[in-house]
């Protein structure tokens, strides 16, 4: 067995398939709704928005705005992508992208990747570029995230290089690999690309010492298709693209969620589950936000069931 499937074992990417019906599903009861439901502008503060998710029977948000891989649903492109990126790994490929609209789940799959790969054999890390990181700025975050230290004075390109290359072959002959996830690759300028070029040829003659991992809004992969990037996209050997989830999806990741959070019984009506889909277009943030604002809502309104209604409502407010 491969180390990188091995180590599957220690986070596994592809279990979030919600599981069967529980049989004791009917057997669990909403809260009873109370005779009045306050109208949202006049209810904001009310006590029981505080309490949605006792008032729910949910251990936790299961819409939180924060990349917790215990949520992670599996859609067929989701799973595709990870299946990439692991084999680009094990196979020593140099570079590998995935791409998608802001808020489709990339950020969440670099966290699947940091717990999945064995840091015996490799050494993950992850760089967050922000707008304006220069050639230089990136070399030094790589750095740090190695925790090698800079010695005063250094700041040359080369000199910068010739530090991440060493430290590249420093954990070659500790029997390790470097493994670069850039995550917001589109900020990267020109010159920032060429340094990941450059990282990514760093190699023996049996194979090269770094895998790169880009991960990138879509505009970035129509960037790539210039003729200045011909070099980059060459040695690009993996492409993944992440749609909007689809409207059954959707419905599916809301429901997987809520079941992760602790909630058995259905909270989303068939209705409210079309609404979310056709107000976010099936982008995972979108309707993490919705439904979070939904969940606050509908306990106000102290529903037991959340409805279209009740979604159009909370869009109206975004």
């Amino acid at each position: 067995m491969s180390v990188v499937a091995s180590s599957l074992d220690k986070v596994n990417l592809y279990a979030s398939t919600p599981p069967a019906v529980n049989p004791l599903a009917d057997l669990v009861q909403p809260p009873t709704p109370e005779p009045s439901a306050p109208a949202i502008n006049d209810s904001l503060s009310g006590q029981s928005g505080r309490h949605f998710l006792a008032f729910y029977g949910l251990n936790e948000n299961p819409f939180a705005d924060s990349v917790n891989p215990t949520f992670f649903y599996k859609t067929e492109s989701h799973r595709m992508a990870c299946e990439r990126l692991l084999l680009a790994v094990e196979q020593n490929v140099s570079l590998a992208m995935v791409t998608g609209l802001s808020g489709t789940g990339k950020t969440l799959i670099t966290q699947l990747l940091l717990q999945a790969l064995d840091t015996a054999h490799y050494e993950p890390i992850l760089v967050l570029v922000s707008p304006g990181l220069s050639k230089t700025g990136l070399l030094r975050e790589i750095l740090s995230e190695l925790n090698v230290a800079l010695p005063a004075g250094i700041n040359r390109t080369r000199d910068l290089i010739k530090m991440v290359s060493n430290a590249i072959i420093d954990l070659y002959r500790e029997g390790r690999k470097l493994v670069l996830l850039i995550d917001e690759c589109h900020f990267l300028d020109a010159d920032g690309l060429h340094i990941v070029r450059t990282i990514s040829n760093v190699e023996i003659p049996e194979r090269k010492l770094t895998t790169c991992l880009l991960f990138g809004e879509a505009r970035f992969a129509t960037r790539l298709n210039r003729p200045g990037y011909e070099s980059l996209r060459n040695r690009m050997f993996f492409r993944s693209e992440l749609p909007p989830m689809t409207a059954d999806d959707c419905a599916q990741y809301i429901k997987f969620r809520t079941l992760v959070a602790g909630r058995i019984a259905d909270l989303f009506d068939a209705d409210a589950l079309r609404a979310v889909a056709e107000h976010t277009g099936g982008i995972c943030r979108s309707v993490n936000k919705l439904c979070m604002l939904a969940l606050i809502e509908g306990s106000i309104r102290r529903q037991p069931l959340i409805d279209r209604a009740t979604i159009d409502a909370c869009a109206a407010m975004l």
